[in-house]
């Protein structure tokens, strides 16, 4: 049998009405999935592991958390429901955390946002949400010691991290004298292009290690990805970073061939390096060229959503879904 990670979830960060709406996914949406029924699905699609989100990047929980809003009713026990089957079942468990999207919270607390990013879903790192974010997640370990956990939107302002510049603000100001070396100026283009990179790596430096021990410190054998989206390969923000080079696993949410080209030349030898073969739209994410990865030793993510009650993928991807499920089973069948 293969060691191949083969991930596909029925994914309650969002929703699909059709194929051109699917927002994301309210408390009440997925509340009341039946979890047998869940695990099996995920199971006969010929998953290896076992996923589901401790709190959705819309900011809320399917454990029951006294840190934030959890799902309504049988909701807060879906994931502990989750964990049980997969323990009884020897199968490995994921679970997830959004870096810096959490839409609760950002529509609650406008001084966690970026100055010019009040229409962007990002909560500044340098903020109190770090805080929080951190104490989310030895909560959730303390009872729910998963294998892995997948830290997804991994951003500093944007989801083109790389090319947002940094902004003044009074949540920026100490951190940046600390980093730069002299007082954050006013206006934003007083920030050179060098100093808004050191900044930004720095910050995100600051952030991963502070999200990878509150991991350690709590659950040492739980491993962690962080899903960059890597919009090209080699960008300077992550070019040796401590992201980069002390993950367990390295992630890319795109199958465009630089990108995960690129992960496989950087990674560490005890790194593993997972692509998503169903998700991203059109020419990030192409599945017929999961054999391509799998020769190179690549795992596989997976996700699609549906309409709730149902969370069963909706027909929108019925192509690619069967495209996935053909390759789980090849690969379980021929390693």
């Amino acid at each position: 049998m293969s060691d191949t990670i083969r991930l596909m979830c029925c994914d309650l960060n969002w929703t699909r009405y059709t194929d051109e709406y699917a927002p994301p996914s309210m408390p009440q949406d997925w509340a009341f999935i039946d979890p047998k029924e869940y695990f099996d699905w995920h199971m006969d699609f010929g998953n290896s592991a076992m996923f589901c989100q401790a709190y959705t990047f819309c900011g809320y929980a399917f454990y029951p958390s006294k840190l934030g809003p959890v799902a309504p009713g049988p909701g807060e026990d879906l994931l502990p429901s989750l964990y049980g089957l997969a323990r009884d079942a020897g199968v490995p468990f994921w679970s997830y955390f959004s870096v810096s999207w959490d839409l609760i919270a950002r529509g609650l607390r406008n001084d966690w946002l970026f100055p010019d990013g009040l229409q962007n879903w990002c909560i500044a790192p340098e903020t109190p949400w770090t805080d929080l974010l951190c104490a989310r997640v030895r909560e959730f370990l303390a009872e729910y010691p998963v294998d892995w956990i997948l830290f997804d939107m991994f951003l500093y302002g944007d989801v083109d991290s790389n090319g947002f510049a940094v902004q003044p603000s009074p949540f920026v100001a100490e951190s940046f004298e600390e980093i730069v070396g002299r007082p954050m100026p006013q206006k934003a283009e007083d920030i050179t292009p060098e100093e808004s990179l050191a900044y930004k790596r720095e910050v995100m430096a600051r952030q991963f290690r502070r999200l990878r021990d509150a991991v350690r410190e709590t659950s040492p054998r739980t491993k962690i990805t962080f899903n960059v989206p890597y919009l090209s390969a080699d960008q300077p923000l992550w070019q040796d970073h401590p992201m980069m080079n002390e993950s367990d696993g390295l992630f890319a949410e795109v199958t465009k061939p630089e990108v995960v080209e690129w992960l496989l030349r950087v990674k560490k030898p005890d790194q593993r390096v997972m692509t998503t073969i169903i998700g991203m739209p059109g020419e990030l994410g192409d599945p017929t060229t999961w054999q391509r990865w799998h020769e190179r030793g690549c795992d596989f993510f997976g996700y699609a959503f549906g309409t709730p009650p149902d969370f069963r993928p909706h027909s929108f991807y019925d192509e690619k879904l069967a495209t996935t499920r053909q390759a789980f089973q090849e690969i379980a069948h021929t390693g």
